[in-house]
């Protein structure tokens, strides 16, 4: 048996499927490496999408359901308490933003009593405080090492754990651009995406140049794994009336669509790492407080540009399309920010994670 790594995440409409999205890729690089990976999950919801994005990867891991609240961490006990005394982990790694101070004195007093030898983790993007851990992982692009305390800490881009499919892509930036890609990650709760789209193929609302935009633009849209039946059926009803729409479903090989992308449009999360990687122009906005902060660091390196926050900005939309207009012939635009991208993110992030976790246990 391989050393034993505990994985606390969820996901649902609320909270998206970033944290089990980054973590399954976490997982895939300790499996390969050995270890016996087994999810931590507070209820059904998160365990549903696991199944959901394991089927799209075609990798399946263990999962233990708690039934706490996954809003309220403190919920995890006493049930956390039987569960290490039992099975005494070897690591056990946090992603989630409703960790408190409490939960952490709770769960290291409870490490104590049951299972001595098991060493924690967590993954940072908020910076609320110190985080009584082994080891901490924080890959935003700006960040102040001086906060953590932690023997372990990995910080910056190189560390964005990204799946092995982002790794090795020869991207070629085009003189002239004819297509786009549109993500929102796994929600779409201001329903941006459809937004857009209506305003450029329908209502050419947005300027006078967005009816040459629309015509010689095609996009490639990714729907995520929690958007909304009804918003999915009227996505597929704007598809349906126009050619140069494209949707994706349940993709399995997520590099293969951004590099046909000769620029992109998403939100803030893990997605913004896989479109530097490879090297595709950007712009990004944020729809979650958790994203505004981490966002501008692209901007400020050159390596995107950030139109604003849509739950506070009228103008975002207007502000990409223009952005989108101003750089279909503007070659050496796009590939200075395509050369800064790939500069500033590391393409085997997961793996040095996975080898950090390994060499504490």
């Amino acid at each position: 048996m391989g050393k034993k790594v505990w994985i606390k995440a969820n996901g649902n409409g609320i909270i998206a499927t970033g944290h089990i999205r980054r973590c399954m890729t976490i997982a895939k690089e300790l499996s390969d490496l050995g270890a016996d990976v087994e999810f931590i999950l507070s209820d059904e919801s998160s365990a549903d999408l696991l199944k959901t994005l394991s089927e799209e990867d075609g990798v399946f891991y263990n999962a233990t359901i708690l039934h706490s609240v996954f809003s309220d961490s403190l919920t995890d006990f006493p049930v956390m308490d039987e569960m290490l005394r039992d099975e005494k982990p070897d690591f056990f790694l946090i992603d989630s933003y409703f960790m408190t101070e409490e939960y952490f004195n709770l769960l290291n007093e409870s490490i104590k009593e049951n299972s001595p030898s098991t060493k924690t983790g967590y993954i940072d993007d908020l910076c609320k405080f110190d985080y009584p851990v082994d080891m901490v992982v924080n890959y935003d692009l700006i960040f102040d090492e001086n906060m953590y305390s932690a023997p372990v800490k990995l910080l910056g881009g190189e560390y964005a754990p990204l799946r092995k499919q982002f790794s090795d892509i020869d991207y070629n930036v085009k003189d002239i651009a004819g297509r786009a890609f549109l993500s929102t990650g796994g929600t779409d709760p201001y329903r941006v995406i459809g937004t857009m789209l209506k305003s450029v193929y329908e209502e050419r609302e947005v300027g006078s140049n967005v009816p040459c935009f629309a015509t010689d633009i095609s996009c490639d849209v990714i729907v995520g794994a929690l958007f909304e039946d009804d918003y999915k059926e009227e996505l597929k009803e704007l598809a349906g009336k126009h050619s140069e729409i494209t949707l994706h479903e349940y993709v399995t090989d997520m590099s293969e669509i951004m590099e046909k992308a000769d620029f992109a449009v998403t939100a803030g999360g893990t997605t913004l790492y896989e479109l530097c990687a490879i090297g595709v122009p950007t712009v990004v906005f944020s729809m979650a407080d958790n994203q505004m902060e981490f966002v501008k660091g692209f901007d400020k390196v050159g390596a995107a540009k950030y139109a604003g926050d849509v739950r506070e900005d009228d103008k975002v939309l207007r502000k990409i399309v223009t952005w989108g207009v101003a750089s279909v012939d503007n070659k050496a635009f796009r590939q200075k920010m395509s050369d800064s991208a790939r500069s500033i993110v590391g393409r085997d992030g997961a793996k040095k994670i996975a080898e950090a976790i390994l060499e504490l246990t």
